[in-house]
């Protein structure tokens, strides 16, 4: 009988015990029998890795079947098909030509951030989306080992690639929807620009939580996007002149606009050169500003001229190239001379640090008041604008500050059309916007920047009906979004995902979307359009919904909400985010990509139609005591020392590195520190949580907010669109779930599972390691911790799954063979972190090295910081010393002889497979985000 058999075996004869004895843990029972196996020889660690890539492979199969049901269907005609019939649907029956165009301006943004998402490699993503796509790929291509380490530049070019695949298939938009124009309007539809759908990256642009992003590496990727976008444009003219029937009127105007495109292209490429000095020093600096600043016959920042060009390409050509050069046309009035529309970001912090010199303020508290909201207004009102250049830019130190300067020089000479965001994390002031308006004026590029605060935090979601009362009523600020034509705001699940649980954040992202639309009305400002952004990442813990596009689509953004601005007036742009490598899969290949837009204009489409009467809505109280039950659910929680040490411990070593921004902080070695989970950074938060087995920032606090209430629950969800939407996302994400596998973690904690393991009499060889762990165990609350954390999960579980049960949505039934494969990874990580401490503990005593003893190690170990342990390791017991004879003395010698003593034997017994086996695990890992859906 195969392993893999044989633990299936052995699962399901443990899990018949459970009847009988409810304490039984089959996870960590399995766990015990490997690791007894392996101890004694009848298993060896390449078994159990073996193992490990077998159930990856099936993971990894498992995750693209679901891409494609979760964005399908695939088949890019019947697509074609749907999107067409989407389109109709958006412009109904007899619009002007005008009204068409209307509905066409820009109502949908992708957006493509990357935080520490990039869990599988570049290979690993292609491969997912073409088994997705249905393509037969080797067995022996699938391996989950750890990649590389992933930097700054390994993104952006990921981001480029995927937004290339995200404008073709915006492309495809434009030629369907320009198609049905010229069926509708006759000659018309030649004067046809459609932008119904936007693309945008803050891809190295981000700067909040970094410190690492300098000012010229984003203007470098700024720089590069330009040239990147010119030779876009460049490769559709050259298509649409090789085209039968591109006359020599046509063709001559075309070729007119290559050649510019082309010197452009070459003149761009040497500015990027200059600045990509290194060093790039005052003198380089200056040599750099100058050739990019200098009037040059093949400088172009506007697009105007080349759409000048195209207009009057468009006039004299056939109609199938005229259909070409429009959808160009359109392409290049969207994005200018980039690949989408820049996000900047800071944090509010950053912001406030830089608004106080010119305030004269001692503290950021004072920020809030009453008199200073005066004060910016009055910088607002009397700015004398700056005048900025390199060096500007080059010696100036506030984050903030630097952030406007580079947009200033974006504008100025890269592109003078595009429009920038300004993306403020942790907003939760009024006066913040307004000192980021403040900065917008004084270096004049508040014509092109949209400040858009980000609604994450509890405070923030909770005060925001205050906060936009405030902000609206302040003359300046109104002066503004009238004069661009927006208000934008972002909300995320970021810091409010994990501070209140997923799904109140959810509940309280749409009420401050409702509150922005009401604030609108109230303070007649419905003339301008209202961008929400709403960023969230792929997976349960970030906020994608698990069931379907359509239920992601709408989870973030209600059918509700989406009626509130419609009935009010107000234009609504929605914009959503793909996350790091995991949101890049939808863009991956043209099939994912065009099914993807698909499904998003698809979900534009019901939006139109008369608003369903939801009882969530009507029943006021009801929801608002299930919110408020969910949030003190959480809130509690996260003040909860079981909780704090059961995440600060040890689970972040079960993570692999994942991108350029580091997701792991340094904690001290000492184990009886209690870590602060609030410091966790939101992406490791979950998928910390992802690892554990039990993303109870999606699942928990549910069954008990409707506790003693369930007819009341049962009677809402049948009258509840938006409920019963929550209810099967907590649903899709608890039939992953187990409590088992989470309680299972103590096992490896418990100084009386180890001091019972030789004590029993089966494993004697093991009494001196065991030993050794179970003293340095004694007094630690590891493992009562854990046991705590579950108690207190199982608890609220109960009543989860009897409000489940009651809607008919059984979640004590999960998918088998998914939660089997889960279980089994989980029972043999479990195992070869056994493992790993037992070598560790044979390891021989040292003497103190640099402060650190080997107890300081075995607690490096206990807290899964197992590749630092490593190195000390093998700083401690060199496996390859200087040899004597690299050195040539004339002063004889005896000792240490020709072979000289060293630890290799150690090296290669104990330290090397402390090593190899840490892979493994971390391939363990891989697989289980894989069946989570994505990393964190």
């Amino acid at each position: 009988m195969s392993l893999e058999n044989h633990c299936r075996e052995r699962l399901a004869a443990f899990r018949g015990r459970l009847t009988d004895e409810p304490r039984y843990n089959p996870v960590a029972q399995l766990s015990f029998e490997l690791s007894r196996d392996l101890e004694a020889g009848t298993l060896s660690r390449q078994d159990l890795a073996g193992l490990i890539h077998t159930l990856g492979k099936a993971s990894f199969q498992a995750r693209a079947l679901a891409l494609a049901g979760y964005v399908g269907p695939l088949d890019m005609d019947e697509n074609r098909k749907r999107l067409t019939s989407a389109i109709e649907s958006l412009l109904g029956d007899d619009g002007t030509f005008e009204e068409d165009l209307a509905v066409l301006r820009c109502q949908l943004g992708l957006v493509f951030t990357a935080h520490p998402t990039f869990l599988l490699s570049r290979r690993q993503r292609n491969m997912l989306a073409r088994l997705a796509n249905g393509e037969i790929i080797e067995d022996d291509e699938t391996g989950l080992g750890p990649d590389r380490p992933i930097a700054l530049n390994d993104e952006h070019e990921a981001v480029l690639m995927a937004i290339d695949r995200a404008s073709d298939a915006i492309a495809e938009f434009s030629r369907l929807s320009i198609e049905i124009l010229r069926k509708r309007h006759g000659d018309r539809w030649r004067e046809a620009q459609i932008g119904f759908v936007g693309v945008g990256t803050w891809v190295g642009y981000d700067l909040d939580g970094r410190t690492d992003i300098a000012w010229i590496d984003m203007f470098r990727f700024r720089l590069a996007e330009k040239s990147r976008q010119i030779r876009r444009y460049e490769a559709s003219i050259a298509r649409i002149l090789a085209k039968p029937g591109c006359g020599s009127a046509t063709g001559n105007k075309l070729g007119q606009m290559a050649l510019k495109l082309e010197r452009l292209h070459a003149w761009s490429g040497l500015v990027l050169e200059a600045f990509s000095q290194i060093p790039l020093d005052p003198s380089a600096l200056e040599a750099a500003s100058e050739i990019l600043t200098t009037d040059h016959p093949d400088r172009i920042v506007s697009i105007d001229p080349l759409l000048s060009i195209l207009d009057a390409a468009v006039a004299d050509a056939p109609d199938e190239i005229a259909l070409d050069l429009l959808i160009l046309r359109s392409e290049m009035a969207a994005l200018s001379f980039g690949v989408g529309e820049v996000h900047l970001r800071i944090n509010a912090t950053q912001l406030h640090n830089a608004i106080m010199q010119y305030l004269d303020l001692d503290s950021e508290e004072q920020i809030g008041s009453r008199s200073i909201l005066e004060m910016l207004g009055e910088l607002i009102r009397d700015a004398d604008k700056y005048q900025v250049n390199f060096a500007s830019l080059d010696i100036e130190q506030k984050t903030a500050l630097r952030q406007f300067l580079l947009a200033a020089q974006i504008l100025k000479h890269v592109d003078s059309d595009s429009s920038i965001r300004l993306l403020i994390a942790e907003c939760e002031n009024p006066a913040t916007v307004l000192a980021a308006m403040c900065f917008a004026r004084l270096f004049g590029v508040d014509h092109k920047l949209d400040i858009s605060p980000l609604f994450e935090t509890p405070t923030a979601l909770e005060n925001a009906a205050r906060f936009f009362d405030v902000l609206f009523a302040i003359p300046e600020y109104r002066d503004i979004v009238r004069a661009r034509g927006r208000i934008a705001i972002q909300t995320g699940f970021s810091d409010s995902g994990r501070f209140m649980g997923q799904i109140p954040a959810a509940l309280a992202i749409e009420r401050v979307q409702g509150q922005l639309a009401r604030a609108c009305t109230r303070h007649e400002l419905t003339d301008v359009e209202v961008l929400i952004f709403n960023t969230h990442g792929e997976s349960a813990g970030r906020g994608a919904h698990q069931r379907s596009f359509m239920d992601r689509a709408f989870y973030v953004l209600s059918p509700w909400i989406r009626h509130q601005y419609r009935d009010a007036g107000i234009a609504l742009k929605h914009e959503v985010s793909f996350q790091g490598g995991d949101g890049y899969l939808y863009f991956e290949t043209p099939e994912l990509a065009l099914a993807t837009l698909t499904r998003l204009v698809e979900c534009e489409v019901p939006a139109r139609g008369a608003p369903e009467d939801d009882m969530l809505y009507a029943k006021t109280s009801f929801s608002f005591d299930f919110y408020r039950h969910i949030a003190n659910f959480h809130d509690h929680l996260l003040n909860d020392r079981a909780y704090h040490r059961t995440l600060g411990s040890f689970p972040q070593g079960l993570l692999n590195e994942t991108g350029s921004r580091k997701s792991r902080r340094q904690f001290d070695v000492a184990g009886a520190e209690v870590h602060q989970v609030r410091k966790i950074r939101a992406i490791p938060h979950n998928a910390i949580l992802q690892q554990l087995g039990y993303p109870l920032t999606v699942v928990s606090g549910f069954g008990s907010a409707v506790r003693d209430d369930e007819d009341r629950f049962v009677e809402v969800y049948k009258g509840s669109d938006r409920l019963r939407r929550l209810t099967s996302h907590v649903f899709a994400t608890k039939q992953k779930s187990s409590i088992k596998a989470l309680a299972a973690f103590a096992t490896i904690y418990d100084p009386a599972f180890w001091s019972s393991r030789p004590y029993a009499g089966a494993e004697p060889h093991l009494a001196a390691p065991c030993l050794s762990i179970t003293q340095l165990l004694e007094g630690d609350e590891r493992a009562t911790a854990i046991s705590a954390l579950a108690v207190k999960l199982r608890i609220d579980a109960i009543w989860l799954h009897r409000i489940l049960d009651a809607v008919e949505l059984p979640a004590g039934k999960p998918r088998e063979s998914e939660h089997e494969r889960s279980d089994m990874l989980q029972a043999i990580r479990l195992a070869l972190l056994q493992h790993i401490f037992l070598m560790a503990a044979r390891v021989p005593r040292f003497s103190t090295r640099n402060d650190i003893s080997r107890d300081d190690i075995m607690e490096l170990i206990f807290s899964l910081r197992i590749p630092e342990a490593v190195e000390l390791l093998r700083g401690a017991y060199p496996g390859d010393p200087v040899d004597m004879k690299n050195y040539h003395l004339s002063e004889p010698f005896t000792y240490p002889g020709e072979r000289p003593s060293n630890y290799a034997d150690l090296s290669a017994r104990l330290i090397d497979p402390i090593a190899d086996t840490y892979t493994a695990i971390l391939e363990a890992g891989t697989a289980l985000a894989l069946d989570f859906g994505a990393h964190g």
